[in-house]
């Protein structure tokens, strides 16, 4: 194989698959990326067996062929690169690579193409297309909210449900839910309603695709038993899903309130933030953990109290005509929440105390956050 490219060409392909190579497989073929060509066109692609990415970059093709390339030792080599000479790749028979670019000479040693894992092809049923902008969006919204706790594996993702041209994501962690939906999905050629467990690494590298130079105003996403698929534009990504029974999130939806307020979102977010700064940096049960939303009339009082460090309070005028009350949170959790909300204000609702309140946004009535109070 020998092929020739741009390095700013080169290099943005290899920013897009070389995060998914895995440099601590026992398997020293996945700490490579596989170059090759296929009918005309130079690919890469990556894959750690659980995550894969493919694209395909300029170049001009003078022997066709591919070869496996250490993914890392690579990239470095190719940043140090001038980037008025062109970079030109060739590999043998021994599996040697040779780089060559203006006066700089490289041999490194690769794996046979045909050691490397088969990547799936992008599905041809169970697709959709939905905007990019509107996608990384809705996944940003959810998956603050996902749980770390790999015993409870399978709330270690977001849950799509896709349904009549809707797409829904829930996550939680057991402690709050976030919960969005998108109407302007086109495109499915499937009746059935299709659930699925998207995984966390999964969700964090489609995010950093989303927001790469990428020019596409529509992405592309196909679903099959056990993978999802994502395209857009020259690059395909494709995941394997969580097996497994999400629980029944509408459970945790309170269906009635006591208390119904409306809350400026960015005195609010500026409050729990200055708050924040005296509790203890964890999450258990005791005060020392907790935020206070106290309120009375026409007040909203936001305070917090850690033996051994201060305490302090924040006072925010807000339109309150009910009986005094109070309610604990943990202040990471409304901060999260309060950060994906790009509205002026939301609607802050709870029955009590003791059970959760939930925060949408005052006018995008497609999300919704439910997030448990402390007891302290």
């Amino acid at each position: 194989m020998r092929v020739i490219c741009g390095k700013e060409e080169l290099s943005k392909g290899i920013q897009t698959i070389s995060p998914v190579a895995s440099s601590k497989s026992t398997l020293p073929v996945l700490s490579n990326f596989l170059l090759e060509t296929e009918e005309g066109k130079i690919k890469l692609s990556s894959t750690d067996l659980e995550i894969a990415v493919k694209c395909y970059i300029k170049g001009e093709i003078l022997e066709e062929g591919g070869i496996t390339i250490p993914a890392k030792r690579f990239s470095d080599i190719i940043k140090e690169l001038l980037s008025e000479n062109e970079i030109n790749i060739r590999s043998d028979e021994t599996n040697q690579i040779n780089i060559t670019s203006g006066k700089s000479k490289f041999n490194l040693m690769g794996i046979s193409k045909n050691e490397y894992p088969v990547i799936p092809a992008f599905p041809s049923e169970n697709n959709f297309t939905i905007k990019r902008e509107l996608f990384a969006s809705i996944l940003k919204k959810t998956v603050f909210a996902v749980s770390k706790d790999a015993q409870r594996y399978v709330l270690n993702g977001v849950y799509f449900i896709l349904e009549d041209n809707t797409l829904k994501m829930v996550a939680t962690d057991g402690r709050r839910l976030a919960y969005t939906t998108a109407n302007e999905v086109k495109g499915i050629k499937t009746q059935a309603k299709i659930k699925v467990i998207v995984p966390t690494k999964a969700i964090t590298d489609i995010l950093r695709l989303l927001s790469s130079d990428i020019k596409a105003e529509d992405i592309k996403i196909g679903i099959t038993g056990n993978q999802i698929a994502l395209e857009i534009e020259d690059i395909t990504f494709l995941s394997t899903l969580i097996e497994g029974i999400f629980p029944n999130y509408e459970q945790v939806i309170p269906k009635t309130s006591e208390i119904k307020v409306k809350l400026n979102v960015k005195d609010t977010l500026s409050a729990v933030k200055q708050m924040a700064l005296l509790t203890a940096d964890k999450i258990s049960s005791d005060r020392s953990s907790a935020v206070k939303f106290y309120f009375n009339s026409n007040i909203l009082r936001i305070s917090a109290s850690t033996a051994g460090l201060g305490s302090g309070e924040v006072e925010m005028e807000i339109d309150y005509k009910a009986e005094p009350t109070e309610i604990n949170f943990n202040p990471n959790f409304i901060k999260e929440v309060l950060q994906n909300i790009d509205e002026e204000s939301i609607i802050f609702e709870f029955k009590n105390s003791l059970n959760p309140a939930t925060i949408v946004p005052e006018k995008d009535k497609n999300y919704l956050c439910v997030v448990m109070p402390m007891r302290v």
